[in-house]
């Protein structure tokens, strides 16, 4: 029984509320024999709830007044380079972000004796790398806002790691535009309370963020933060729609509560995802003022990201490239020798990809198989 156990498991600090209808949401789906794991993150975030509590009391207030100024979102869908392009941004001082410890501690961050207490398990955790990729991970760097934003609020896209079967109804949270009004302006107060705390928590800088659901809600985003600036990341979908299914693969081997669905389904609804979502996003990027977006061909970035990140940093009118340069170039050259994995690519995902996203070969030029 003990190998269902995740003592990492994120859940463990959701806020009790959110946590409950995410069971209410997923009790026909949930497996038996994950139980153990429910009822360790059901006493963890029920105990937790007084820290919550006592947070918002403290911080509330004080966390209204910070403004969200100048935020960069790196843009593309999972696999598709971000990560590596929000690592070496991370890397300049000017902007703040959501490290390890502000991510699942987010909801009782100023509690300090509870936030040292978790950093032990959260710093091991990381020490292992990413199992996805094998990218090491330490406390200095950033993680994607949207883990820590689905502990406090349940309209999110990151459930679908936990609750497989509901993998299409949370990637439509992705969608905000299509909510019902009132679940959008909840929404879009929660993100923004959401990103005011996380600036408060880096002394008021810049953020620069990095969740690939944004993608599909570029037109939005700009709306409530004005001066906002883009970047979007793409890559050659056959390898990104593989990389995606290794990457659920290894996350819902850990976090699912409810048993995976075929990698055949799997497929079929992340090459849905990520339709939905570029046809979105090259609808919406159509709306966006000069000097507001830019876009990274990820097969030239990973050779020598240096020159488009300084050509990026002209373009969207950002200073300080030259004084963040030394920093970026240390963690570049840090990498060296990195091997990415490789993927065998069965006859069936090529058709569904070739049948599904021509649109987007078109769009960027990529030769189809």
């Amino acid at each position: 029984m003990d190998k269902f156990i995740n003592m990492a498991h994120p859940l463990l600090m959701a806020k009790f509320p959110v946590f409950l209808r995410y069971l209410s949401e997923n009790r026909k789906d949930i497996s038996k024999r994950y139980y153990p794991q429910i009822l360790i993150n059901w006493l963890a975030s029920f105990f937790l709830t007084p820290a919550v509590w006592a947070e918002n009391l403290i911080c509330k207030n004080s966390i209204k007044q910070n403004a969200v100024k100048s935020p960069l979102f790196v843009l593309g869908h999972w696999r598709g380079g971000t990560t590596l392009l929000y690592f070496l941004l991370a890397q300049d001082s000017q902007f703040g972000f959501i490290d390890p410890l502000m991510t699942l501690t987010i909801n009782f961050y100023h509690i300090s004796i509870l936030k040292w207490l978790f950093r032990p398990t959260i710093a091991a955790h990381l020490h292992e790398g990413r199992k996805m990729d094998n990218v090491k991970y330490s406390m200095s760097l950033p993680i994607e806002e949207y883990l820590s934003f689905c502990l406090r609020e349940s309209d999110s896209v990151y459930p679908l790691n936990f609750f497989p079967k509901s993998f299409i109804r949370y990637n439509k949270n992705a969608f905000v535009d299509e909510f019902s009004e009132k679940k959008r302006d909840n929404w879009k107060r929660s993100y923004d309370y959401f990103l005011r705390k996380i600036t408060s928590l880096n002394d008021g800088k810049s953020l620069v963020l990095k969740s690939p659901d944004n993608t599909a809600r570029v037109r939005l985003l700009k709306e409530m933060y004005p001066d906002a600036k883009f970047v979007n990341i793409y890559r050659e979908p056959y390898t990104v729609i593989r990389s995606t299914v290794h990457l659920y693969d290894k996350i819902m081997a850990n976090w699912a509560l409810e048993e995976v669905p075929p990698v055949e389904t799997m497929e079929d609804w992340i090459i849905e995802t990520f339709k939905m979502m570029y046809e979105a996003y090259f609808k919406e990027m159509q709306t966006l003022p000069p000097h507001s977006l830019f876009e990274i061909k990820f097969e030239e970035f990973e050779k020598d990201p240096l020159p488009i990140l300084k050509n990026m940093y002209e373009s969207l009118e950002l200073d300080g490239f030259d004084k963040a340069y030394p920093s970026i170039k240390a963690y570049w050259d840090s990498l060296a020798g990195y091997q990415k994995n490789k993927f065998d690519f069965p006859e069936r995902l090529i058709k569904k990809v070739n049948d599904n996203l021509g649109f987007y070969f078109e769009h960027y030029g990529y030769e189809r198989r």
